[in-house]
């Protein structure tokens, strides 16, 4: 792996895990259920990305079946969560 590529590797794990943070600090400080719901989401996702920026930087090849299945396990539970706001209307 070249000196550019991990350098910026690390600088979008940083930024991620940043992200990553400040939104699960929002998630404890707001009050509104769909706003929480929609953050949940959010934190989910980034912590794919986080995971496959972290494979990335390991140039590991089995990463990319274990996005694949998270991000239909994401995919699912979205669709969950808003039947569960929107309490099953259609």
């Amino acid at each position: 792996m070249s000196t550019l590529l991990a350098w910026l590797l690390g600088a979008a794990l940083v930024i991620m895990a940043l992200s990553l943070v400040g939104t699960a600090l929002r998630i404890v400080f707001d009050r509104d259920d769909e706003t929480r719901i929609v953050l949940a989401d959010i934190v989910y996702f980034s912590a794919l990305a986080l995971f496959a920026l972290f494979m990335m930087w390991r140039e590991s090849v089995v990463a990319l079946d274990v996005m694949m299945i998270g991000s239909l396990i994401g995919i699912l539970s979205t669709v969950a969560l808003a039947r569960l706001i929107s309490r099953g209307r259609r």
